[in-house]
């Protein structure tokens, strides 16, 4: 829920024609926002869970089409992903020269890789080719973050012997 929605309700909920004191108005538009503030903080909650786990869903802001049927939501995990996949999706970019860090470019490659294996219908090349941009940023986001994590927690398990 956007801050401005919550600020439409709040100040909807202050309008002359709302029933009832001046006082009462207020603890209503009070009551409004603990509840929209609540909301707020378990979906909030609930998408730090996803970034940790590396596995979630993104609901497409704009929907995309994928064997003639209309996809609103993007199923991912990324720790399904095979050595080959990650190789492929870090191949995409031909322009990679860092090796700690993933371009724009491989995070949308290794999104597309993760939520095509967990969404029905869907292949690589349709998310690739059709995310909107909004869309794609939250992806490669979730990428990039996955990738970061992944490479801090895969250096804890390398030893001398």
């Amino acid at each position: 829920m956007s801050d401005n929605h919550i600020t439409e309700q709040a100040e909807a909920a202050l309008k002359p024609e709302t029933p009832g004191t001046e006082k009462e108005k207020q603890e209503q538009t009070i009551e409004l926002l603990k509840e929209r503030l609540k909301e707020y903080k378990a979906k909030s909650a609930e998408s730090q869970e996803a970034i940790r786990e590396g596995k979630g869903r993104l609901r497409l802001e704009t929907p995309i089409t994928a064997n003639d049927q209309e996809v609103t939501e993007l199923v991912y995990d990324f720790t399904d992903i095979t050595g080959m996949e990650y190789v492929a999706a870090m191949d995409s970019d031909p322009n990679a020269l860092q090796i700690f860090k993933i371009t724009y470019r491989q995070g949308l490659a290794l999104f597309a890789a993760a939520a095509a294996k967990h969404t029905e219908n869907v292949d690589s090349r349709d998310i690739i080719e059709r995310i909107g941009m909004t869309d794609a940023v939250e992806g490669v986001q979730l990428a990039t973050l996955f990738f970061s994590a992944s490479t801090r927690a895969g250096r804890l398990r390398i030893s001398k012997k």
